[in-house]
Formats: C-alpha cells, sequence, structure tokens
C-alpha cells in the first residue's frame, strides 16, 4: 500500500472504532469508505491488511510473543548466572602425576640394604585387611627391617564411582585420616615412607585435600614421598622409584609393568621400580631394572569381582647387596603372602 493509502485506512478504521466497546471496528464501514478511494476490498481483506500494517496479525502477534519469551529468558539466565555464580560447585582438575620427587637416604657405605615394600593397604575399605597388615609390620620387626615403602592408595578415598561409599566404613576426609593414624601399625624403630595413589587423590579431586601431608603430620614414622611417584636414592648408584599409576588392569599380570619400564629413556631408568596400584604381587628383571609388584592389604572387592580381577594380598622384603660404588650385585626378594581374606576384617579394628 501507498503512503496516501495507509494514512486513508488509519482515518477511516478511527471513526469506524466503536466508542462504546474498546477496539471493536466496524470493517463494513472501513471498507465501504475505502471504496471511495478507488479499493475495493471485502472487510476480512481490510482487516488483515490493517493488522499486518499495525503489527496486529496473528503471525506478528506470535513472533513478538515469542521474542518477549526469549528477552525474558535471557533475563532469567542472566540474573540466575548473577546470583548464583558463588553457589557453583567447583570442580578441581587432577591428572596423574609424572614427575616423582627424589629423596636421599643418605648411604653410609653399608653393603647389605633391606626393606620392606608393599602398597594399597586401602584402609576404610570394608575390605581392608587389617590383620595381615599387622603380621607383616611384626615379620619386618623380627627380621630387623627399619624402613618399610608403601606404593600408595593407604586409603580407600572417596565416590571413585556410583554408589563406592557403601563400601567404605568411615565417611568424610578428616574421619579416613583419623582412622588411618589410628590403625596404621605403629612399632618403634620402623619408619614407613608413602606416596598418595589415586584413590587418596579422591579427596584431592573433591576438595583440594591432600591427606598424604596431614597422616605425615600426625605420625612421626610416616613420611609422605609425594603424590602418584618418587624417587628414593638408596645409594649414589641405586634407585628405588615407587609409583602408582591410574589405568586399569591387563589380562597378563606382567603387561603393565613391562610397558611402563618401555616408556623409560635409557639413563633414565631406576634400578628398581615398585609399582601398586594392580593389586598384584610379581617380581621380574626387565631392561635391567629389577620389577616389583608390591601386593595388597585389600581383598578382592565386589567391583573387582565384577571384572574379573584378582587380589594378591600380602608384602614383600628386600635384601640388596651393592658394591663399594653402591651398583647392585645381588637381589634376593622375600614374599610374605596372605591367602584367605578375612571377612569383614576392619570390625576387628573397631575399638
Amino acid at each position: 500500500m501507498t503512503e496516501d493509502v495507509k494514512k486513508a485506512l488509519i482515518e477511516a478504521v478511527t471513526r469506524h472504532t466503536s466508542t462504546i466497546r474498546k477496539g471493536c471496528i466496524h470493517w463494513a464501514g472501513v471498507a465501504l469508505e475505502m471504496t471511495l478511494c478507488g479499493l475495493n476490498l471485502t472487510p476480512s481483506q481490510w482487516r488483515s491488511k490493517y493488522r499486518s500494517m499495525t503489527g496486529l496479525s496473528h503471525k506478528a502477534r506470535t513472533e513478538k510473543r515469542r521474542n518477549a519469551k526469549l528477552d525474558a529468558k535471557t533475563i532469567d539466565n542472566s540474573v540466575h548466572s548473577v546470583h548464583f555464580a558463588d553457589e557453583k560447585k567447583v570442580k578441581i582438575e587432577i591428572v596423574q602425576n609424572f614427575e616423582p620427587t627424589e629423596h636421599n637416604t643418605n648411604w653410609k657405605g653399608n653393603q647389605r640394604i633391606r626393606f620392606g615394600l608393599m602398597g594399597d593397604t586401602h584402609i576404610n575399605s570394608k575390605f581392608t585387611q587389617l590383620t595381615y597388615l599387622h603380621q607383616f609390620y611384626d615379620e619386618c620387626r623380627r627380621q630387623g627391617i627399619t624402613h618399610v615403602y608403601h606404593t600408595g592408595d593407604i586409603d580407600e578415598g572417596e565416590q571413585m564411582r556410583p554408589g563406592h561409599q557403601y563400601e567404605c566404613y568411615t565417611q568424610g576426609a578428616d574421619d579416613h585420616v583419623k582412622e588411618i593414624c589410628r590403625v596404621y601399625p605403629k612399632i618403634e624403630g620402623i619408619k614407613t615412607h608413602f606416596i598418595i595413589g589415586n584413590h587418596d587423590s579422591s579427596v584431592i579431586k573433591r576438595c583440594g585435600y591432600n591427606i598424604g601431608l596431614t597422616i605425615a603430620d600426625h605420625r612421626p614414622d610416616m613420611e609422605y614421598l609425594g603424590q602418584d611417584c618418587a624417587i628414593v636414592k638408596l645409594t649414589p648408584n641405586c634407585l628405588l622409584e615407587l609409583r602408582h599409576p591410574w589405568d586399569g588392569s591387563a589380562y597378563a599380570i606382567s603387561y603393565k609393568i613391562q610397558k611402563h619400564v618401555d616408556a623409560m629413556s635409557g639413563g633414565e631408568k631406576p634400578n628398581i621400580f615398585a609399582v601398586g596400584h594392580y593389586h598384584k604381587a610379581e617380581y621380574i628383571f626387565y631392561r635391567n631394572v629389577h620389577c616389583f609388584q608390591s601386593a595388597t592389604f585389600c581383598a578382592q572387592t565386589n567391583f573387582m569381582r565384577g571384572k574379573g580381577l584378582a587380589a594378591h594380598m600380602g608384602g614383600w622384603i628386600i635384601d640388596i647387596d651393592v658394591d663399594e660404588r653402591g651398583y647392585i650385585q645381588k637381589i634376593i626378594p622375600q614374599l610374605i603372602p596372605f591367602y584367605v581374606a578375612i571377612q569383614d576384617d576392619y570390625k576387628n579394628w573397631r575399638f
């Protein structure tokens, strides 16, 4: 429509709008008046044109309502994000650590080195084997062992998977730490050196809390070496690396250990490689590295049974002969195995 026709239509609508019923327009009168302008349209056609021109058509009204809803939603989301920004949960991203810390034992030139090696105690799990853990430490004491190295997962952790909390007999990081400090073997003359593993790190993921540091603060006989890995210089030429991977088990027991060693560059390999996490007991000599899987003091869980994974319970006592420069000349591994899990063993220590 031309501007003159639009103007004439608006004037006609104004004149034929009821003063009694608000918004009621006599479209037959509008059509008759517009005929004088030489435009012969039906009343319904003039109504459609007028509504389209003024934005009152069904299509225009629908579009207007849609835009209004979008604007309201945008405003609501903006307010929501501002109002609740501080209430959103903060997820702490954490990945496996591959940069080991180094620790020196201040070797005094002795040519025989003896220590205990174990891991995966999973204290606070209903499947932990505290009785066997104490028996292992008693055996270390009888054999004159003064240092025990723990390859991680000292704790069961929290929320590792849906329903995991029902496998724990304590809840909350503070209670987990208190229980570990209470029940972990404490024998005069024996010091435990430990790293934390993926189960221990679950608390870091949830709230940024490193239980390893707190345990070491409350137990002077326990030294925290780091997260996931650490290197201990038994002598200047004999390195012990503790490692706790985060990946899954393999079909063959030795496969994972061999792949870890394959990933090590020449000249960077440790002399002794002690690995936890897989809950297996093994010793192999591969690429000039003495490789140990440190076994576990946790029975086979329902999760492991469902995955077809066995748990090798026990720990190691290792004798090493070195020369005057500290190079390994002979190594004698002694496995202290435990065969039958004690059901609900944690209840035997609830006093």
